[in-house]
């Protein structure tokens, strides 16, 4: 599939923001939930079968997810592709962006293991396994910087929401388990206390904004793993959001 890239200060400013949600794994996310009306992905012997988790589906079938002892397994080893994450690539809609989304609700998350490159494996909680696929076939480079926003080629993400905790504490803690599960240094855990502790500003603007922390491993066989932790300063409760985070070099041509 070949999608046509609109060279507009709209297509710009959208194409900017996927970028920075997949390529930096900085994407601010949702505090919590699913994706409603979606469809249960069909189960059979050989296949995943995400709906004995009441996790919603709407595509084909992934070939890189398995289920193994109650626990969601996605290999992140394959090769990039919209039917290993079972992504639809048929709708021909107004968005540039195909996604595949595995949502489920309950509050705690489901169980979910991510196999990355080099034998490394991350165990979490989710309630958003969140695939995405963007065809550029131009490449997008900005014009005032000549940056490259967008390579040429097909583009794959990977965003996962944990459940969001309430107070500092938790937040700290959460980052930390994270980090040590994922085998990274734990350094950034000091920069998110200090963000926490710092004043907020009087500004409403400034204040509505969430602030983030990030690692990620070094990457490995054209793959980027990491996680981060968002949360809003000011107000009486501060919720913070884990994500982690992959994205993959670039596929060229696009299939």
């Amino acid at each position: 599939m070949t999608r046509s890239t609109s060279t507009s200060t709209n297509s710009r400013t959208r194409t900017r923001g996927l970028v920075a949600a997949v390529l930096v794994a900085m994407t601010a996310g949702l505090l919590a939930g699913c994706a409603p009306g979606a469809e249960s992905a069909p189960g059979a012997s050989d296949q995943p079968d995400v709906s004995e988790f009441s996790v919603s589906h709407h595509g084909p079938t992934p070939t890189a997810m398995t289920i193994h002892d109650g626990v969601e397994v996605w290999d992140l080893t394959v090769s990039p592709s919209a039917e290993a994450f079972g992504i639809d690539t048929s709708d021909e809609s107004i968005s540039d962006i195909e996604v595949g989304a595995y949502s489920s609700s309950g509050g705690g998350g489901r169980p979910v293991r991510f196999i990355l490159p080099e034998g490394k494996t991350v165990d979490a909680r989710a309630n958003e396994v969140i695939f995405e696929l963007l065809d550029s076939p131009d490449g997008v480079v900005s014009p005032t910087t000549g940056e490259v926003l967008v390579p040429k080629g097909r583009t794959f993400g990977l965003r996962v929401d944990a459940p969001a905790v309430e107070g500092a504490d938790a937040g700290v803690a959460a980052y930390r388990e994270a980090l040590e599960a994922i085998g990274l240094p734990t350094d950034s855990v000091r920069e998110l206390q200090q963000k926490i502790a710092a004043k907020p500003t009087d500004s409403p603007v400034v204040d509505s904004e969430r602030i983030a922390v990030s690692a990620s491993l070094p990457p490995a066989q054209g793959l980027r793993f990491g996680v981060s932790t968002l949360f809003r300063p000011g107000g009486d409760v501060t919720m913070f959001l884990l994500e982690y985070s992959a994205s993959w070099d670039v596929v060229a041509p696009i299939p």
